[in-house]
């Protein structure tokens, strides 16, 4: 069933079913982050060894995320939604049944780890698939918002379930979060819509090395990606060392947390208002230049001030600004990267993210090791977000942009009521 437009109704219904599992696999990732200590005692392991639950994503990711996009751009989203979902069930379900052996619970999350990318990876495709130029970035925004939910939710839930019921029952619970998630998945998506959308039709070239080498002379796709590999690698490096950069100036360990949260909330917030901003505007290049421009001060100030207040309302600025734009860039991405399918362009924008997310928390600790303090790796996160502004001034609005906008004026010129 479609409206008279082209627009199926149940588009938002499509975009609400994926994401509890996009939530689901996000929480499994943090599931022992709150809670290492009390981890590291119950398994007997040293802090590297639970480190790795979290590696273990950036670490799968690295490897899965060509042939998720692969998937996503040659047999369409739903199969991979079904890979992923299935992944995430299938194991998180094995993770929590052997919860007392170590070994497993280890081996099962590397296989979770698997799923991810063939969850994340469609967050373009979908909107693609189902919604016009117009609302494109809406509909991305909330599948990214997923993601930071699912970012937020273990630090609160985590700590509350094994403190009082025991890390077994917080991996059940989990798990049970992921079967319900991926049974919503896989029963209520389809595809596509019974008729195809009318106005700009959705990239068609299947990824390859071609497809691949392309993206890579594609100058307006570059602009992009570089921004994404600089402002990623920031947000993954103060999401997860957050407490290691606050501690030195007096603020405690609860205090940093509560940061932490406020930087995740803002997120989420600026992940659905921007993108309904930037498709209401019909504009997408603004966004970036704002968002990274009020950046530059706003890491200054959490490098130098030591008020909890005052760094607490720059850490929502900062969450909302690098998360909120972050939908808006990524369907501009798949924009630009026009004829070139949305799961290859957002994979290869994810794929880097997470290598410099990697190396950005370990250059991070070595430079604070060097010298001793914070200061100075946070300076360089400053110089880092200066550098990436030019890119962002130098972003035009993409074809698709324009079409749609063209599109739309013709089709008010023959109906204007």
């Amino acid at each position: 069933m479609t409206k008279g437009n082209g627009l199926s109704p149940f588009r938002w219904l499509i975009v609400l079913a994926i994401i509890p599992i996009i939530i689901s696999t996000e929480m499994m990732w943090l599931s022992l982050a709150p809670i290492s200590s009390m981890a590291e005692n119950y398994y007997g392991v040293g802090g590297m060894s639970i480190a790795l639950f979290s590696m273990s994503y950036m670490i799968m990711y690295i490897i899965f995320s060509v042939p998720a996009s692969w998937i996503v751009d040659k047999y369409g989203f739903r199969y991979s939604l079904i890979i992923g979902a299935a992944i995430t069930a299938v194991f998180g379900l094995v993770r929590a049944l052997f919860a007392n052996n170590f070994t497993i619970v280890l081996t099962a999350q590397f296989m979770i780890a698997v799923g991810q990318p063939f969850l994340l990876n469609i967050s373009t495709k979908v909107p693609a698939n189902w919604f016009p130029v117009s609302e494109r970035s809406t509909a991305a925004g909330l599948l990214t918002m997923a993601q930071y939910i699912g970012f937020a939710l273990p630090m609160v839930l985590a700590p509350v379930l094994a403190g009082s019921k025991g890390i077994p029952y917080t991996l059940m619970v989990f798990a049970v979060i992921g079967i319900l998630s991926a049974l919503c998945a896989i029963l209520f998506t389809r595809e596509r819509p019974r008729v195809a959308l009318s106005g700009p039709e959705a990239p068609r070239e299947d990824l390859s090395f071609a497809a691949i080498k392309n993206l890579f002379l594609n100058k307006a796709f570059l602009l992009v990606l570089y921004i994404c590999l600089i402002s990623m690698g920031i947000f993954n490096t103060i999401l997860t060392l957050i407490e290691q950069i606050l501690l030195p100036r007096g603020i405690a360990t609860a205090q940093a947390g509560i940061v932490g949260a406020v930087f995740v909330i803002s997120g989420v917030i600026g992940a659905v208002i921007l993108p309904i901003i930037s498709d209401r505007l019909g504009k997408r290049t603004p966004f970036f230049v704002t968002a990274i421009a009020l950046l530059i001060p706003v890491y200054l100030g959490l490098t130098f001030l030591d008020t909890f207040v005052l760094v607490a309302i720059l850490a929502g600025i900062a969450g909302f600004s690098i998360m909120g734009v972050a939908p808006v860039l990524f369907q501009h991405g798949s924009e630009v990267a026009y004829p070139i399918q949305e799961g290859t362009s957002l994979g290869i924008i994810l794929l880097m993210g997470q290598i410099s997310g990697a190396l950005f928390v370990y250059l991070f600790e070595l430079f604070q090791s060097v010298t001793a303090s914070v200061t100075w790796p946070m300076l360089g996160i400053v110089v880092l977000t200066a550098a990436v502004l030019p890119a962002a001034l130098r972003i035009k609005e993409s074809k698709l942009v324009k079409q749609s906008e063209a599109f739309a004026a013709q089709q008010k010129a023959i109906n204007p009521h």
